[in-house]
């Protein structure tokens, strides 16, 4: 009978052991997760910050400004939207993003997308964003994990465009 007792109370640690190890990876693990999705989230407001200064910074006439920005997270291509659209009832009839026309049409006060193959996330606004096509927007593709973009001043606006 001791032999037994001793049997059932050895299952018993190793089945305790077992649970106090699951518990521990699974904490790591949500842990490791939400480490990710704060530093994720920083980025995106790091590059926020840095495209608005950027385009206030160049909306001097003559003002032009060859950059490379980091993407953030896993975002494959960023959107602009002119700020004098947004609000305005027909959309922008040449852009095929419905987050974005949805976001225009709605009056959001977003005019900067990060967009993946699945997602757009409006991330930031500036009075000085402007496009070439003003009914369009104008979407750049990341290469290498950076945004090549190029901001020319024309007195209280910048436009942005790519650099290729």
């Amino acid at each position: 009978m001791n032999k037994r007792g001793q049997i059932i109370g050895q299952v018993f640690i190793y089945i305790m052991a077992a649970i106090v190890i699951g518990a521990i990876i699974l904490l790591g693990y949500w842990a490791v997760k939400n480490i990710t999705e704060k530093s994720c989230q920083v980025e995106q407001v790091t590059f926020k910050s840095k495209i608005e200064s950027l385009a206030s910074k160049h909306s001097s006439y003559g003002s032009v400004s060859k950059e490379t920005i980091i993407a953030p997270c896993n975002y494959e291509t960023i959107c602009f939207v002119d700020a004098g659209r947004i609000g305005n009832t027909t959309g922008l009839p040449n852009c095929y993003n419905k987050i974005i026309n949805a976001s225009v049409v709605d009056s959001d006060l977003k005019n900067i997308f990060l967009v993946t193959a699945k997602t757009t996330v409006p991330i930031g606004y500036s009075e000085y964003i402007s496009v070439d096509d003003p009914y369009n927007c104008t979407c750049i593709k990341q290469v290498n994990k950076n945004f090549f973009i190029t901001f020319k001043g024309y007195n209280f606006r910048t436009v942005l465009s790519s650099t290729t």
